[in-house]
């Protein structure tokens, strides 16, 4: 394994996500329906549990 490429991937992985997570919370507040912000708030919780997943996939490779 090519530990430098791996955490890379996971480098990149993490920035794609925060950028799905700014844009939700972004969206949070505008004037949006009560679908729409459910819509918008299960799109930053499961980014949070995506950016964990990461974190937690890194720690286990490289701790």
């Amino acid at each position: 394994m090519d530990e430098e490429k791996v955490k890379k991937y996971l480098h990149d992985l993490n920035n794609r996500v925060g950028m799905i997570l700014a844009n939700a919370e972004l969206m949070q507040m505008e004037q949006l329906s009560a679908k729409a912000r459910e819509r918008t708030k299960l799109i930053e919780e499961k980014s949070l549990e995506l950016r964990q997943l990461i974190r937690d996939i890194g720690d286990h490779l490289f701790d």
